[in-house]
């Protein structure tokens, strides 16, 4: 890792020494050590199943819209009319279209749903609706001149309106809730004639309001009264530096064929940025949030996508899951447009339960990475360093970490790349590989955000464009040791990093570095 380089890796939060629980959290219990030569991490960047891009289907055109094009949700061939029917949030106003491919979209002229009661005279917006019976059921966030946010509830016999407000129905009532309950997922269980709701509540201060934890609450009629959850919050973040670290909002609920639940979130990672994941649930009460469960990650850098990856609606057309989500980018200014993806086989992509895609945590732009031939490369376009961060934990404290590791960029402080391994922080791991500190191979650790270089050999120029290094990073107990080809090449005793679960990770140093790696395992010792 060079000298000259940044020293932010990824995602903020504290170790995996957890903040007091909130109620109904469970704690699972540890998992046993693995034996030693277990096999603990592989990926050889093989195709797989997951989400093909398709790019913007909707943006501002219209002259009510912001820049910012919001939290869809669909309505799929229900209630007659064309099969894809689509509210959308634009700050003020809730806007409807409609499509018969979900590609190619027709837009209402003017809002469904307008500003027009104290509650929600500041903002409107975060529409879901159900059909049933004939009737169009919605709720949707409210915040009023106080900046209170609450869920309101509006009904409709056509969906493009008028809709009939019938004022707030959820509200805070606690202090974690933060005087903000918002992003309401609506769904009415027709086997327990039951209405329910799943929504956040709390805002994260520091990423401008954003929602920190996921409630659940039922009631008989949709216009309530509503009973939440006593166990409320039913998930929080992780508070472990990944994906939804910090926060965790933005659901969406459908049921599975074996009659669960499947539920979309968004997480964020330190204050930025957010991406989308994927739970499931037998109750819809009962989910387990995981690193693994990181599903949409950010786009390429210079797309839509390449900042924030918000709010997600699935819905399955013609055999093939389609996700609806609004992502962020700030060409020019703050934008946000609705995107689209479809689920397929045989995809050339990063694996999201195996690594998020980082560059760095103040300005996030996109992911810096693309898979061909068994290789992720880095794209070299990035704003701080590229990097992917593990999302399988690595229970136990001794283990190595293998990679083949090939620098291609001309300019030589762009060759230095490195593993990385027992990280738990961004402020926190070890980290070990080539044309790092201006030496051929180099030994570091971050702690408490300080960058220590631990040992080092040989000279940067050593390390030539196109030459492949296999890679094997040691850490047991104290004893770290760089393995190429291998042979040792270095090895060095430090004590600081102790965690009895950790994460790795994949770096080229810089922005521009453009380095692969392939065939990437990590074994128990």
């Amino acid at each position: 890792m060079s000298q000259h380089s940044r020293r932010v890796f990824l995602g903020a939060g504290a170790a995996l020494a957890a903040a007091p629980l909130l109620p109904g959290v469970a704690v699972a219990a540890p998992a046993s050590r693995p034996r030693a030569g277990a096999e603990l991490l592989r990926d050889t960047f093989g195709p797989i199943s997951g989400w093909e891009r398709r790019g913007t289907v909707m943006s501002q055109t219209l002259s009510w819209e912001t820049s910012l094009l919001q939290d869809p949700c669909l309505v799929y061939n229900q209630g007659g009319g064309p099969r894809f029917k689509m509210w959308y949030g634009s700050l003020y106003y809730v806007g409807y279209a409609t499509s018969e491919d979900g590609v190619t979209w027709t837009k209402t002229p003017d809002p469904v749903l307008s500003r027009s009661i104290d509650t929600d005279h500041n903002n409107l917006n975060q529409p879901s609706v159900v059909y049933l019976d004939g009737t169009w059921h919605m709720t949707y966030f409210g915040i009023d001149a106080a900046g209170k946010g609450r869920v309101h509830y509006a009904t409709a016999s056509a969906p493009a309106g008028p809709w009939t407000k019938h004022g707030v129905i959820l509200e805070s009532t606690m202090p974690w809730e933060d005087d903000y309950i918002y992003n309401s997922a609506l769904y009415y269980d027709p086997a327990e004639r039951t209405w329910k709701i799943w929504y956040t509540a709390g805002k994260i201060a520091s990423a401008g309001g954003e929602p920190e934890y996921i409630c659940y609450a039922t009631a008989k009629n949709p216009a309530g009264p509503w009973t939440k959850y006593a166990g409320n919050p039913i998930l929080r973040p992780m508070r472990d530096g990944g994906w939804a670290s910090l926060g965790i909002g933005g659901p969406n609920i459908r049921r599975t064929a074996d009659g669960g639940y499947e539920m979309r979130v968004v997480g964020w990672q330190a204050d930025y940025p957010s991406r989308g994941g994927k739970l499931l649930s037998r109750d819809g009460i009962r989910w387990e949030l995981t690193r693994a469960n990181l599903e949409l990650d950010l786009g390429v850098a210079g797309g839509p996508e390449d900042a924030m990856v918000y709010r997600q609606f699935v819905v399955t057309h013609n055999g093939a899951d389609h996700v609806f989500f609004n992502a962020k980018n700030n060409r020019p200014g703050w934008n946000e447009t609705i995107e689209l993806a479809i689920r397929r086989t045989g995809l050339q992509i990063v694996d999201p339960a195996k690594w998020t895609m980082t560059q760095g945590t103040e300005i996030p732009n996109g992911a810096s990475f693309q898979v061909s031939g068994g290789r992720a490369t880095t794209l070299g376009n990035a704003v701080a360093t590229q990097t992917l961060q593990g999302n399988v934990p690595i229970r136990t404290l001794d283990y190595d970490l293998a990679a083949e590791v090939t620098p291609h960029s001309t300019a030589l402080n762009d060759r230095d790349a490195v593993l990385m391994t027992r990280f738990t922080t961004r402020d926190s791991y070890y980290y070990a590989g080539i044309a790092s500190w201006g030496q051929k191979y180099a030994i570091g650790v971050v702690d408490a955000g300080v960058n220590t270089k631990l040992a080092g050999t040989g000279a940067a120029a050593d390390i030539k464009p196109e030459e492949t290094h296999a890679l094997r990073f040691a850490v047991q107990g104290s004893k770290l040791t760089l393995y190429d080809g291998g042979r040792e090449v270095l090895s060095v005793v430090d004590p600081t990093l102790v965690p009895a679960e950790s994460f790795v990770g994949l770096q080229s140093s810089t922005a521009t570095g453009k380095t692969s790696f392939g065939n990437v395992s990590v074994h128990a010792l």
